[in-house]
């Protein structure tokens, strides 16, 4: 087992969701857009032993989220909700694949943010998009 501390910006299992699925988060990048990653095992797949499309909704939402987080909270991640996320499902992703999602802002205000995501696997390949809108929230309302 590894003791090193994380990388900084790398964020493990802070969501139950996220320790039960087993991605990553990565919001330690100079450009300042959330990434979330999942190195696929059978424990991810569907009835087909392909990536779950709910997983793909998932990772796009996290990556998508994180960035909408950095761009509505300056220095310090902004407590947010999802209000709306649309995926589009491109291509399958298999057991043994790692498969990256990026978030991209394309608007918003000070308490709105409109983000783009995609999906894609170790060679390039786009395996699903995504846009979706989120809305900053006073931290006290998830105490």
């Amino acid at each position: 087992m590894n003791s090193a501390p994380p990388e900084a910006g790398v964020i493990l299992a802070q969501s139950g969701a996220q320790a039960l699925v087993g991605y990553v988060v990565d919001v330690g990048q100079p450009d300042r857009l959330g990434r979330a990653w999942l190195d696929i095992t059978d424990r991810h797949t569907n009835r087909n032993g392909m990536l779950h499309g709910g997983l793909i909704a998932m990772l796009l939402d996290a990556a998508c989220g994180f960035t909408a987080s950095m761009r509505l909270g300056g220095a310090a991640l902004t407590p947010l909700v999802t209000v709306s996320l649309t995926t589009q499902f491109v291509a399958a992703a298999k057991v043994g694949q790692r498969v990256t999602a990026i978030g991209y802002p394309s608007g918003g205000g000070r308490k709105i943010a409109y983000v783009h995501g995609e999906l894609k696997d170790e060679a390039g390949q786009m395996i699903a998009t995504a846009s979706g809108v989120f809305k900053a929230v006073p931290a006290e309302r998830f105490k």
